[in-house]
């Protein structure tokens, strides 16, 4: 392993903390879960951030908040609603697993976020990262987070060319980070160190506004926009995902199907996976897919999950055969169905690519009808 670090020197260290601290007081963002110290807004607030942008998350969070405002209300409430004020998130486990642990909290921890660590991993969805964010900010205990965030300005700080991926500098960067961290803050310490790697300490570094630069071995070295290294792998798929928008006299037709690809958890429209992809097709949606009157459209839309590239796009069929629908929808026993307005869509199909089709469906409705043989 490539690395200049060694034990930090004591003298460096405090200087380190202190320019660090300092410029977090004066520069930290005003966000809503700062506002105080509770551990459940905390806990709320890092679980909704993984694999999401603050900017995305905070009407969520405050909105979610205001309906489920302490453990016992996001306990009570049904896993439907849970995912309908996560709409927007996506990654719908993590809801699934916070509404796990609220029930956890309430049930052996007097609705209270553990202040003990190995208690605190054990909720559902917690790992060492959220546990040791949530613990220190919200208790004083003397964790260190390690984000992706903070990996970049330790390895930057302390040049640190290995590869971040690898266990072994992962087990490097989260010894630095523990020896960095403050004994007397380390909630202040943590959030400022994930809010330089957030603000100044970005994948192309700002090094004129970095309260460490002058104590930055990779500024030093000129290796500043080469750090932290890593190996790229582009493993993203291509995929069309074609959503049926099936209507009858009972509605437009919703499922839930723990055994698909995507939206185990959640209602969303029926759909089928289209072109080359390595997963089984669902007979049951392939049936839905072969009824009389299908209208498919040209128009589709961007969307992206976890590695996946995908091209939206949809079709239709109308004044369909209700009783015969739910006939093949009933030969899966773990399938869920409803029928509901489609006025509704958007809060039943709790996810972004509800609003991206409705959209599509606005566009192809506003096109002008073109003369008969005219292109």
């Amino acid at each position: 392993m490539e690395s200049t670090a060694d034990k930090i020197d004591p003298k460096l260290l405090l200087k380190l903390r202190e320019s660090l601290l300092s410029w977090f007081h004066k520069n930290k963002r005003d966000l809503p879960f700062r506002a105080n110290k509770n551990a459940y807004r905390i806990w709320v607030s890092e679980i909704m951030l993984q694999q999401t942008r603050v900017a995305a998350m905070l009407p969520i969070y405050e909105t979610f908040l205001k309906r489920f405002p302490e453990p016992k209300a996001l306990q009570e409430a049904s896993e439907d609603e849970v995912m309908k004020y996560w709409k927007g998130l996506g990654y719908y486990s993590r809801a699934r697993n916070l509404k796990k642990g609220a029930s956890l909290l309430v049930e052996k921890h007097s609705g209270l976020f553990p202040e003990n660590y190995e208690e605190a991993l054990a909720i559902p969805g917690v790992g060492n990262y959220t546990a040791s964010a949530v613990l220190s900010i919200a208790y004083g205990k003397h964790y260190a987070v390690l984000d992706g965030n903070v990996k970049r300005v330790l390895s930057r700080l302390f040049l640190i060319e290995s590869d971040p991926a690898l266990n072994s500098t992962n087990q490097l960067l989260g010894n630095l980070a523990q020896e960095f961290l403050s004994p007397i803050s380390p909630g202040d310490h943590n959030e400022a160190m994930m809010e330089l790697g957030a603000l100044v300490c970005v994948p192309i570094p700002n090094c004129s506004s970095c309260p460490l630069s002058i104590h930055c071995k990779a500024r030093a070295a000129g290796k500043e926009k080469e750090i932290p290294t890593s190996k790229i792998v582009d493993n993203w798929m291509d995929l069309d995902l074609n959503f049926l928008f099936l209507k009858s006299s009972k509605g437009l037709l919703l499922v839930k199907y723990p055994g698909r690809r995507f939206f185990k958890t959640i209602y969303s429209l029926p759909f089928r996976l289209e072109g080359k992809h390595p997963y089984e097709k669902d007979v049951w949606v392939e049936e839905l897919f072969e009824g009389p009157g299908l209208e498919r459209n040209s128009l589709k839309t961007k969307h992206s999950i976890t590695n996946h590239k995908i091209q939206l796009k949809f079709s239709d069929i109308n004044d369909t055969n209700a009783a015969k629908i739910e006939t093949i929808l009933k030969k899966k026993p773990d399938l869920e169905f409803k029928w509901i307005d489609e006025p509704e869509l958007r809060e039943e199909f709790p996810s972004s690519i509800s609003g991206k089709l409705i959209k599509l469906k606005s566009k192809m409705n506003q096109q002008p009808d073109l003369p008969v043989g005219k292109l």
